[in-house]
């Protein structure tokens, strides 16, 4: 007892028990501890509190004596009982020494001693005891494991009965309790159940240690007795109210750390099961405890705190814990401070419930009665139990069962539907399986659910937010089989039922789903379940009668009355029945249905007929057929459906009847049936043509000639081709069914005999054979199918399969007429893209396309479409690139003369870019191949169909009978062959070389026969065969044919001859190559081959050949008799040579005696016999008497020689006939001068007016009476001319003279004044003048003030020696004068040129002028050597800062009488070359503009024509800027003005003066673009705007027209999109032109029209567009108080024509956004109405253009403004809120941040709205801004009754009312337009007139209003008067918006009125006056 008492002023002293640092480490293992026994080398610690209070702390235990002495770890022995004091400095070394000395009585005292001091202490323990109990934990767990000690540490654990702590304060005991007893315990397996009431005794209180995080290493070990599975932290409420046992502000509770170590959780530990083998003691304990605190507490309900609720959610794992928790949860969940809680405990005992557990059905009862009135509750509740059928999908049907039934009690919950539809999300497959179980489960009740369970099907797809597509698997769902067997007294009303329940499924899918695209693909899978529920389980479960089966059957297929669907709740309602009705039956018929349909009627388990099957599926087949083909509404590819629809119409004996032994019956068919089976087969072909129609035709004839029918209209031509065997056929028909008849009568005791006059199977039967030959249906029939076929437009359909046309053109064949076809192509709603490129081809060459002279022109329009049609086949991909190729050329090989003319007629048409070819083309004329064989070359995909087509040509050069046809060919081939392989280029000379050598006919007319070619197209051919052959021949030298072409493949079999080369160097050629290249030799070489390098070079090799070959016999093979014949033919000399060597004598003389042998080859070939030996020529036997005649004609001919031969003959000697002159030479006469002749010289200038010119020039005194520029010009040419000719000419000089005396006037300071103030005229009168030297000082001496030109010429008058001059020969070269003017000074530079222009020829000193100039622009004179700094050194003469070349530009200009000069290019490089001048940036030059000016002004037209044709026909190095300048400078001539008035009017276009061509102004383009990128580079993308906008009224002007203006776009896209921006800019229709162009077949421009850099110019560019937007922007928002009729119209049309504007101009809307918002701004309330107008224009620009990020501002603008208007006028009401309201929903969805923030800005002007309100809360989505999809479908199909279509165009207008003048936008209008356009013309009135109103209407919204042109066009083209007078009544309104098409329109009226009996001027003034109105801007 006194160990305690301790000084209280030893606490400094040192301790006697050693210090366990707070990181010590326990070294060695558990059994050996090393504690030293000396006191004096201990620091002990005294302890933290006094002995006085450790002695009181201790008095109050171990009062009570031990009962008795037991062994140590009896469960038995207490805790005060042995417990021992001990001092905490004492206790480790205590408790080492009792370990030591196996104390065990001992040790137990100090452990449970130092647990009751410890516990004494629980407000402040003593860290030393604590450190010591650490210490002691760590290296002896185990002694902690002892059950005392454990005891003993539970009693720190336990709630301490009457102390009561104020706060949790200090948990380092429950801390230190913890972790010590699960050291001790940590290994064992089996823990003790006082941890479980003492863990059950904390959760229920205070929790001071069950939610400590440093205390979890036991907690959740102890957690693991109850077995609870934890939910996901999202189940969990995110915000607690309870505390945490964890201090604020401190860390571990041993170490006084700060607030960083907050969290410090990461403790090392191992949770498993402890309690494995006490299961029921625990729960025993638990529910013990639980129903305690029930009982408890059940007086007082409030009393039940959090803690009870946490220990339920702990024990969760105990299903009756679970159950608990669940009857109470209802009130907890409601409770103000239990609720999240509670909601906690909700998700543990969802979590936790097992589908094997009795109880947790119960439990889940419990849970699904609960009524939630929050919503936050009910989302938790959703949200566990989406997590409990995830965990545990079996719970789900128990889930859905409860819920199911409770909705159907008379207490249901609020929460069924949410809970149902929250199951669905989560298990969209299970959930409904389960519903559909459930389902199944009441039908088969003694009650009737099944309207109870209609409403809970609609209401489950409602609370499902329209999610429908839940009701696919719960329809499959359905058709699986019930668990049980039904009742029999309730499987009829069951069956029906379920098949109602079926269609309920459909219903509802379409009322929700309907405006998803994919709503028809879930009703044809529910369709599908339900047939096979029908097929599969309902005939063997209920067992139904014929008219209930029959009846689903057609309820599920939607067969019935609309009513027949709403007979059990009156759903759908009356308004919405029809409307849904008629969606169930658009849905498409996909093959697994009909499958299944026919399946059902073939089965003989189910009670229904096959008859009956057949006619539904008929009634189906048509429905289908009846919907829009695009929909794939019957898609069908199994070929087997036809046998099985043919199933269906089989006749089958009757089962009862037996047929006699031995007899099989013929398969037969219904009559009425088979028939309809061709035609339902025909249906489903025409809506499969790819993947049905071509197989099926080609298996069954019968269908084939039924397609046949539809395509052409007319019978098929295999009915009749067989009349005889359709004859026999019937015959064995007839006698098969009479005989089957006779046995079922026999079997049936029927006693008379069967006949055909009695038969009953005669007419009914027929023979089933669809396989066989095609059958010609019945008349009635025929007449169905022509009606199918007008409805269904069976035969449109089938067109879309090639193979289909193909396949029947060819059974027609090329001579029969097919008109068909005609029909097929002129029809105007079928597309040519799916008729075969092939049939398109063959009728386009055939001329089918052009029309004929008595039909309409329309005929044209459509062949011309047709041929754009084929062009674009041709250009868009390889493949039809190829289709439409082959198929001519092709045709050039035929054998008939017409097919190769229309096959090439057929490829000018489809080869050629011109749209006049189809038009104009005389389809009688022939089209030679020169016409398109060149443009085979600019094909796209020419590269991939080369070589096919090239085949094909080598083919038509074979065939081919027309000399100018061959030669295009050989042009062709020659020309293709030099870039083709080596192996084609082998074939193609192959080919040639047969042709050359087979066809001499046809080779002799195209090279021109044996004289040689005398034509420019012969030498042509020639040239082109020649180079052929030569470059085969240089590649076979050059060896440079790849090896596998040397082989076997390379050469075709035959003889073959080795041609040598050179030495070493040999190759073989077959002989028909070397044949065919010496037969071409002898045409001789072509005219155009200038060199004859090729001719020589095949001469050389082959003659060479001939030479080596030796004699006679060795040439035998290698030049036959008849070659021979052509070499010595062909009178060339070394072929002649080559032909007559080794030739014999007989051989001579029959080459003497052929017809056509030139002179010259005659002779050569008598000097041959000549040579021949006498005794050869004796032995020839010829007629002497015949040769004789045969000499003297050849002597007259001009042979010679012969002589031997006659002497050896002793022929007489031949008469030569007297010579004779040829025809003299005539002289040519001369040739006539072309209009544009060099022009007149200019006249003289009169004497008399030289005074009064100087005077007017530079005096002023007087007025000179005609052009001073050009009289003072000519008077210096006057002056020029005398003091030049002074030498050679006595002509007087009077002009000379006269400017003398002038001079002598001016000797005075005045006049010298005035010459020095005009520079200009001065200086070049003085220089040509060249006055004395007095004269000149006496000028001089008046100016010494003076400095300048005139100044600076007089003193070189004054100082210049005539003496010095050089003398010059009177013809030096150039480089003479050159050298002499270039060593000139300043003050010598005028006399030496002046002498040079005296001496010497005026062409010559021209050109030494301009080589100066070329020298002066390339820098040739320039300083190289740059100054140093502060020297000054004169620049040379001729530098571009000298005064020599101004000079010289003078002398040029008045030498040159023309102004481009003897040298037309050199000038023209002076003046517009690249790099040169001012324009081009260069160094020298800047006279250039001076030379451009010249041109302009004083060449002739002419001169000026050759110049623009250089400069725009052959685009060089010229300077594009100096190029534009004279170009405008033409432009602005003032030549063009004379003779015309000069104020032009306000609308006049100026005339195109240059009149380019289309290549011209590409060109142009060029050049603009050129200029503008130059500028570019040095001012950026503003330089290039600016520039390009300064050239933009040259290209304009240049084109006047529109096709010069798609020329000019297309360059203009092809250099720079910024110039094609710019273009469009101002001239809007450049945009049509290109489309219109690239629609018919054309290069389109390659890219849009801005984008880029060319946004920004974009902004910057004026636009033609803003003039009248902005005029009629601020007529329609001025304030007008006159609220009359007239000015509402005035409003209206001037808001028509800004959405015509801006609908159809890309970019107007956006670009006047500014000012619109500015008008908006700066208007008031006052003026809304005038403002709506503006609203209107607004809502039609596209999404991508009003809300640009360029206008985001603006449009944020805008909006406020009407916002705010809404706001101060109408308070949110009307319908101008709703379409704002529609507005701010565009601009949400566009530019989510802004709108956001346009909402918080006025948020409360937007709640004074219900409108506007619903747009901040998210409602109305943006499915309003679409017309009605459902409308324009039908508007689209058009099958509806007329009343229908009425009342559905009242409904497209009236959503456009709602809309205002938008119509949802420009694509929404124009497909309304689109769908409307058409009934314009319907002959039901009131369906007209709705159409044409709405057409007013919707035109100025529309982007194009084409459609309704051509439908007005129709109005006033019918027959009937009413018709067209409707539309005349409507035309002013019609026209407002179609202005563009106003002048076709009224021209169209008035045809009418002309030709017609209508009174249409009255109309006509109206339409005219509303035009007017309409030009104000």
């Amino acid at each position: 007892m006194d160990r305690g008492k301790m000084p209280s002023t030893g606490r400094g002293a040192k301790s006697k028990a050693p210090q366990h640092p707070q990181d010590i480490f326990a070294l060695g293992t558990k059994s050996t501890v090393v504690v030293s026994r000396d006191a004096e080398k201990r620091n002990i610690h005294k302890p933290s509190t006094s002995a006085a209070d450790r002695k009181r702390d201790a008095s109050s235990y171990g009062s009570q004596p031990p009962s008795k002495r037991s062994r140590i770890g009896s469960p038995a022995e207490t805790t005060g009982g042995t417990s021992l004091e001990v001092d905490p400095v004492d206790l480790v070394p205590n408790v080492l020494q009792a370990l030591d000395t196996h104390n065990s009585d001992k040790l137990l005292g100090l452990l449970t001693g130092s647990i009751r001091l410890l516990k004494s202490q629980r407000s402040k323990p003593d860290p030393i005891l604590a450190m010591s109990l650490l210490y002691l934990t760590k290296i002896r767990p185990n002694m902690f494991a002892h059950d005392t000690v454990t005891q003993s540490l539970c009693t720190l654990l336990k709630r301490e009965q009457g102390a009561a702590f104020k706060n949790k304060g200090n948990p380092l005991v429950f801390v230190l309790a913890c972790n010590m007893l699960y050291a001790g315990h940590r290994d064992s397996t089996n823990w003790p159940d006082i941890f479980i009431k003492v863990y059950i005794e904390d959760a229920l209180n205070e929790r001071w240690w069950v939610e400590c995080s440093w205390c979890k290493c036991l907690v959740e070990n102890i957690l693991t007795a109850f077995g609870t599975k934890h939910p996901p932290a999202s189940l969990k409420p995110t915000e607690s109210t309870l505390g945490t046992m964890s201090p604020s502000g401190s860390g571990s509770p041993l170490m006084g750390s700060t607030e960083d170590d907050v969290d410090n959780t990461e403790l090392e530990y191992t949770v498993f099961p402890r309690y494995s083998s006490s299961y029921e003691a625990v729960e025993g304990l638990v529910m013990e405890a639980i129903k305690d605190q029930i009982q408890r507490r059940s007086a007082a309900p409030d009393a039940i705190g959090k803690g009870f609720l946490k220990l339920l959610s702990a024990t969760c794992g105990f299903p009756e814990i679970r159950m608990v928790a669940a009857s109470r949860l209802e009130a907890w969940l409601h409770s103000g401070k239990l609720w999240k809680v509670a909601q906690e405990l909700l998700a543990y005992v969802c979590c936790n419930c097992e589908p094997t557990a009795p109880r947790d059905h119960e439990v889940l009862a419990q849970l699904v009665r609960m009524r939630l009135k929050t919503k936050q509750l009910q989302l938790a509740y959703q949200a566990c139990l989406r997590e409990m059928v995830s965990e545990s999908p079996a719970l789900l049907r128990s889930v859905v069962t409860h819920t199911v039934y409770n909705e159907l009690s008379n207490v249901r919950s609020p929460n069924n539907l949410a809970v149902l539809a929250a199951l669905v999300h989560a298990q969209p497959q299970l959930a409904p399986a389960a519903l559909a179980d459930t389902f199944q489960e009441l039908l088969v009740r003694s009650e009737d659910y099944l309207r109870p369970l209609r409403a809970l099907t609609r209401e489950c797809v409602r609370a499902a937010r329209a999610d429908s597509h839940a009701l696919l698997p719960l329809a499959r769902a359905l058709a699986a089989p019930p668990p049980h067997d039904p009742p029999a007294e309730v499987r009829e009303r069951a069956f029906a039922s379920l098949a109602d329940l079926f269609c309920c499924c459909c219903l509802v899918t379409a009322s929700h789903s309907k405006h998803q695209p994919e709503y028809r693909q879930q009703l044809c899978g529910i369709q599908a379940a339900a047939l096979g529920w029908l097929q599969d389980t309902a005939v063997p479960v209920y067992r139904p009668s014929r008219h209930d089966c029959q009846l689903a059957l057609n309820k599920i297929m939607f067969v019935e009355s609309a009513d027949a669907y709403s007979k059990a709740d009156n759903w759908p309602p009356e308004p919405e029945r029809g409307a849904l009705h008629r969606l169930c039956c658009e849905a498409p018929l996909p093959q697994t249905t009909l499958l299944r349909l026919i399946f059902i009627g073939l089965a003989k388990e189910v009670p229904v007929a096959p008859a009956e099957v057949f006619e539904l599926v008929e009634q189906l087949v048509r429905r289908a057929c009846a919907l829009p083909p695009e929909d794939n509404p019957l898609q069908v590819d199994k070929l087997e459906i036809a046998d099985l629809i043919f199933q269906l119409c089989q006749f089958n004996p009757p089962d009862n009847i037996t047929l006699p032994q031995g007899y099989s019956p013929p398969p037969l068919a219904i009559t009425s049936l088979y028939w309809r089976g061709w035609l339902l087969l025909t249906m489903i072909a025409a809506h499969n043509p790819q993947q049905f129609a071509e197989r099926a035709a080609t298996t069954y004839p019968t269908l084939r000639a039924l397609i046949e029918m539809c395509i052409t209209n007319k019978p098929s031509i295999e009915w009749g081709s067989g009349t005889g065997v359709d004859a026999e056929r019937a015959e064995a028909e007839r006698a098969a069914i009479l005989q089957l008849e006779t046995h079922l009568a026999a079997a049936s005791n029927a006693k008379l005999p069967v006949t055909e006059h009695n038969s009953r199977l005669l007419s009914q039967l027929t023979t089933l054979e669809p396989l066989g030959a095609p059958r010609k249906p019945p008349q009635a029939i025929i007449e169905s199918l022509q009606a199918l076929n007008a409805q269904l437009r069976l035969g449109k359909l089938l067109c879309r399969q090639p193979a289909l046309l193909l396949e029947l053109v060819e059974r027609h064949g090329t001579r029969r007429a097919m008109p068909w076809l005609l029909q097929l192509l002129r029809h105007d709603q079928l597309e040519l893209s799916v008729l075969p490129v092939q049939c398109l081809c063959e009728f386009l060459s055939s001329g089918g396309g052009a029309g004929e002279a008595g039909e309409a022109g329309g005929a044209e329009g459509r062949a011309g479409e047709l041929c754009a049609h084929v062009r674009r086949t041709l250009a868009a991909s390889p493949a039809g690139a190829r289709a439409v190729l082959l198929y001519y050329v092709q045709r050039l090989a035929h054998a008939h003369k017409h097919t190769r003319a229309r096959a090439s007629r057929g490829l000018k048409l489809v080869l050629s870019q011109s749209s006049e070819d189809t038009n104009e083309m005389d389809f009688s004329a022939e089209v030679n191949p020169e016409e398109w064989l060149e443009l085979l070359w600019e094909l796209r995909h020419w590269e991939s169909v080369r070589e096919e087509v090239v085949a094909r040509i080598r083919a038509a050069c074979l065939v081919e009978c027309i000399p100018r046809h061959v030669a295009a060919y050989i042009d062709f081939l020659a020309s293709y062959a030099a870039k083709t392989p080596h192996k084609l280029h082998t074939e193609i000379v192959l080919d040639l070389c047969q042709v050359l050598m087979e066809r001499s006919t046809v080779m002799n007319s195209v090279l021109g026969g044996a004289s040689g070619p005398s034509h420019p197209e012969q030498h042509r051919t020639l040239l082109a065969l020649t180079s052929l052959f030569y470059d085969h021949l240089q590649k076979v030298r050059n060896n440079t044919f790849p090896e596998e072409e040397e082989g076997e493949g390379g050469w075709p079999g035959g003889d073959r001859i080795s041609l040598q080369f050179s030495p070493g160097r040999r190759t073989d050629l077959p002989l028909v190559i070397a044949h065919a290249h010496l037969k071409l030799l002898c045409y001789g070489p072509s005219a155009m081959d200038t060199e004859q390098a090729m001719y020589s070079g095949l001469a050389g090799a082959w003659l060479e050949a001939v030479a080596g070959a030796g004699g006679a016999g060795a040439a035998g093979g290698l030049l036959p008799d008849w070659l021979r014949l052509h070499l010595v033919r062909s009178a060339r000399p070394a072929l002649l040579d080559a032909g007559l060597r080794s030739l014999p004598a007989h051989k001579l003389a029959l080459f003497i005696q052929t017809f056509g042998m030139p002179v010259s080859a005659m002779s050569a070939l008598l000097g041959a016999l000549d040579a021949c030996p006498a005794g050869a020529v004796v032995r020839l036997g010829v007629e002497r008497a015949y040769m004789t005649q045969l000499l003297r004609v050849q002597r007259a001919r001009g042979a010679c020689g012969g002589a031997a031969f006659a002497a050896a003959l002793r022929l007489q000697p031949p008469h030569y006939p007297p010579d004779f002159n040829l025809f003299a030479s005539e002289p040519l006469p001369e040739e006539a001068e072309g209009e544009w002749g060099s022009a007149a010289p200019p006249p003289r200038l009169q004497l008399e007016l030289v005074p009064t010119l100087l005077a007017a020039v530079f005096s002023g005194t007087v007025v000179f009476p005609g052009d001073v520029d050009t009289s003072f010009t000519k008077l210096i040419a006057e002056v020029t001319n005398e003091t030049s000719n002074n030498k050679y000419s006595r002509v007087p000089k009077l002009y000379s003279s006269c400017v003398t005396s002038f001079l002598l006037q001016c000797c005075s300071a005045t006049g010298v004044l005035s010459l020095a103030r005009r520079p200009d005229l001065a200086a070049p009168l003085l220089r040509a003048l060249r006055p004395g030297p007095h004269l000149a000082s006496s000028l001089l001496s008046h100016c010494k003030c003076l400095s300048g030109p005139v100044v600076t010429i007089l003193r070189g008058l004054v100082r210049a020696d005539p003496a010095v001059l050089p003398d010059l020969p009177p013809r030096a070269d150039r480089e003479h004068l050159v050298a002499l003017l270039e060593s000139a000074t300043p003050s010598t530079l005028e006399a030496i040129g002046n002498k040079i222009i005296e001496s010497q020829d005026t062409a010559v000193v021209v050109d030494v002028i301009s080589l100066i100039l070329e020298r002066n622009q390339e820098g040739y004179y320039e300083n190289k050597v740059k100054p140093e700094d502060g020297i000054e050194c004169d620049a040379p003469l001729f530098s571009n800062s000298g005064r020599g070349c101004g000079l010289l530009l003078d002398w040029l200009s008045e030498l040159q009488q023309e102004t481009l000069g003897p040298d037309p290019h050199k000038q023209m490089q002076l003046m517009f070359r690249a790099g040169g001048g001012a324009a081009g940036g260069s160094v020298g030059g800047s006279w250039r503009p001076l030379l451009v000016t010249l041109l302009a002004h004083r060449a002739s037209w002419r001169t000026l024509h050759t110049c623009l044709t250089m400069l725009l026909d052959h685009p060089g190095d010229w300077a594009p800027g100096s190029v534009l300048n004279l170009l405008e400078t033409l432009c602005s001539s003032p030549r063009l003005c004379q003779g015309r008035d000069k104020a032009a009017p306000k609308h006049h276009q100026p005339p195109d003066a240059l009149r380019l061509t289309h290549r011209q102004v590409g060109v142009l383009v060029g050049y603009i673009v050129s200029e503008g990128v130059r500028a570019e580079r040095g001012g950026g993308e503003a330089a290039l705007r600016r520039r390009v906008e300064a050239r933009l009224p040259l290209l304009l002007r240049c084109c006047a027209t529109p096709p010069a203006l798609l020329a000019a776009a297309r360059a203009a896209a092809h250099h720079h999109p910024v110039l094609l921006l710019m273009l469009y800019l101002k001239v809007p229709k450049t945009a049509e032109l290109l489309r219109r162009a690239e629609s018919r077949g054309g290069r389109g421009p390659g890219g849009g029209l801005g984008g880029g850099a060319g946004a920004g110019a974009a902004r910057c560019t004026p636009s033609a567009t803003d003039q009248p937007t902005h005029t009629l922007l601020t007529a329609i928002t001025a304030p007008h108080h006159a609220h009359t009729k007239e000015h509402t119209q005035k409003l209206w049309r001037m808001e028509a024509d800004i959405r015509s504007m801006w609908a159809r101009v890309e970019g107007a809307g956006a670009r006047a956004l500014p000012l619109a918002g500015a008008l908006l701004r700066g208007a008031g309330a006052l003026h809304a109405k005038q403002h709506q107008y503006l609203l209107s224009a607004l809502e039609v620009l596209p999404d991508s253009e009003i809300f640009a990020p360029a206008v985001s501002e603006e449009i944020h603008s805008i909006l406020e403004c009407f916002v705010q208007m809404v706001r101060q006028t109408e308070g949110g009401s009307s319908a101008l809120s709703h379409r704002v309201a529609a507005l701010l929903r565009r601009y949400l969805a566009c530019r989510p941040p802004r709108a956001a923030l346009l909402l918080h800005q006025h948020r409360d002007a937007i709640a004074s709205s219900p409108a506007l309100s619903g747009v901040s809360e998210g409602e109305g989505g943006s499915g309003s801004w679409s017309p009605p999809p459902h409308a324009v479908r039908a508007l689209q199909r058009r099958s509806d009754p007329p009343d229908t279509l009425h009342w559905l165009v009242q409904e497209v207008e009236a959503w456009g009312a709602r809309r205002g003048g938008g119509w949802g936008g420009a694509e929404s209008a124009g497909g309304v337009l689109r769908a409307v356009a058409p009934l314009a013309a319907h002959a039901h009135a009131p369906l007209r007139l709705a159409a044409l109103s709405l057409l007013a209407r919707l035109l100025p919204a529309a982007p194009d209003p084409a459609p309704a042109f051509e439908a007005i066009m129709e109005c006033l083209e019918c027959d009937q008067a009413e018709i067209a007078q409707s539309a005349l009544e409507k035309l002013p309104e019609l026209v407002v918006g179609m202005q563009e098409y106003a002048a076709a329109l009224l021209a169209a009226v008035f045809d009418l009125g002309v030709r017609g009996r209508l009174n249409v001027e009255t109309h006509l003034a109206k339409t005219i006056q509303t035009l007017n109105l309409h030009r104000a801007c």
